[in-house]
């Protein structure tokens, strides 16, 4: 579970100051710094450009600070399944709950029915992690009554199609973010 917020923003805080201090970087060229890693991973509106994916995957340092902030502000994880196949998953399970991906009956969408058992407290963000380094984050509405979330996906959207062959890729893993 995650710490206090205000501990986490000062943990970004000494992160950005010592790799500004240290950063050999190139004038004229700006990267991706912690504060835009903070940022995205607490904000669930927030989004992360290509050019900081592709940053984020190729800089061991800075995916090393990325999964700090990560996991201080992570409420649950989804893993990759532990037997993993080729084939596509329709349901995964996580520690607390489970996600299923049901057809509708509306041509061309899908649902992703998230089912939470936690006791207290629900996340407001999930972010899928490809094996091929592929990251998006989609925000979660709030539950009904009895846990549940569900995420309507539209099949002629090119950002639905890719959150959904994420969550169904058995080597993808997510984290549900506060």
């Amino acid at each position: 579970m995650a710490g206090d917020s205000e501990e986490t923003w000062q943990i970004a805080d000494r992160l950005y100051a010592a790799r500004t201090g240290m950063a050999g970087t190139k004038p004229g060229k700006q990267g991706v710094g912690i504060a835009e890693l903070l940022q995205f991973l607490a904000d669930p509106a927030s989004t992360l450009s290509t050019e900081a994916q592709r940053a984020l995957f190729s800089n061991p340092r800075l995916r090393a600070d990325f999964h700090k902030l990560k996991q201080r502000l992570r409420m649950g994880e989804l893993p990759a399944r532990a037997a993993a196949s080729d084939s596509n998953l329709n349901m995964r399970t996580f520690e607390g709950g489970t996600v299923r991906i049901h057809p509708s009956r509306v041509a061309g969408q899908t649902y992703a029915l998230f089912q939470f058992n936690w006791p207290s407290g629900l996340p407001r963000a999930l972010l899928i992690e490809g094996a091929a380094g592929e990251i998006i984050k989609r925000p979660l509405s709030a539950a009904d009554a009895s846990g549940q979330v569900v995420i309507i996906l539209d099949q002629a959207s090119a950002a639905d199609q890719a959150f959904l062959r994420l969550i169904c890729d058995p080597m993808a893993t997510g984290s549900f973010l506060l």
